[in-house]
């Protein structure tokens, strides 16, 4: 009961918060880019703590240091209007990873292991979430408010996923459980639940709420396919996590945010859904 009710604390405080935070377009939504920055950060730091549980990575702060500049750099790409910072960046942190287990290693049996891992926590905290910060530079002839737009329904579609899955586990889900190794207290139920939810939100949100930003032909099949890559990639996410966990044989990513654990816990499907939703947005509705 604890834990439920912190997890309705969170999503009825956290989320608005999230949204509030995404509201204020200063400066290319600024305030919400440091946000992502600093998250990054942190995910970085949780998984490289996972993962130096059963092995080794290079060491943690520059692991930390390295993968927000990859959204950083994607912060200065929408400023400047270029489009090459991000792919530099993750050229120059893959130099970097190789540079220093060269010069610093002292044996070299595990350097494979060492960098195949950083580079992975580069990938996920860095890469992955720096589609985050391109969300919040596309923008739409269609309507003024059309980038808060886009950025308030990645997240909200995100979060429905992710709490229609809990809802309907918890309340339909006792029976058809354990259906993936990875995480078996995951349900059928759940999952339905996740679909289900990510669509109902999906047409209201672009047939109502943001009708004049997403108003398209074939509006209903468009809103369709969003629904199920992004209800789709934020569950492969949520599951991606969990294997992660599994292997480091930790409960949870860290104890930092109530009820759910880590900041891990709580980004890793929006880490996952990011790309595709920011391309689907572009090729659909942009």
């Amino acid at each position: 009961m604890k834990k439920i009710f912190e997890r309705l604390i969170i999503f009825f405080v956290g989320v608005p918060l999230v949204l509030g935070v995404i509201y204020f377009p200063f400066f290319h939504h600024l305030p919400f880019n440091l946000m992502v920055f600093g998250v990054s950060s942190f995910a970085a730091y949780e998984l490289s703590l996972m993962f130096g549980t059963n092995g080794q990575t290079l060491p943690r702060p520059l692991l930390m240091a390295l993968a927000p500049l990859l959204p950083i750099c994607e912060y200065l790409n929408i400023i400047f209007g270029l489009d090459c910072l991000t792919t530099i960046a993750l050229i120059a942190t893959s130099f970097i990873v190789f540079t220093v287990e060269i010069f610093t290693a002292k044996e070299f049996a595990m350097s494979n292991a060492r960098i195949a891992r950083s580079l992975c926590v580069i990938f996920y905290a860095g890469f992955l979430p720096s589609f985050i910060t391109r969300i919040s530079g596309i923008a739409s002839e269609k309507a003024a408010n059309s980038t808060f737009a886009f950025l308030a329904t990645f997240m909200v579609l995100v979060f429905i996923s992710d709490s229609a899955a809990w809802l309907f586990g918890m309340l339909f889900g006792k029976n058809n459980r354990g259906i993936l190794l990875a995480s078996p207290n995951k349900s059928a139920a759940g999952f339905a639940g996740a679909y289900v939810g990510s669509f109902v939100f999906a047409l209201l949100i672009t047939h109502i709420v943001f009708k004049n930003v997403f108003a398209t032909t074939m509006l209903l099949q468009k809103t369709a396919i969003l629904s199920l890559v992004i209800c789709s990639a934020a569950i492969i996410g949520d599951l991606a996590e969990s294997v992660f966990k599994r292997s480091a044989e930790v409960k949870d990513s860290g104890n930092v945010v109530l009820g759910r654990g880590g900041v891990l816990d709580s980004v890793d499907s929006i880490f996952m859904a990011a790309p595709f939703y920011f391309f689907l947005v572009k090729f659909l509705f942009a």
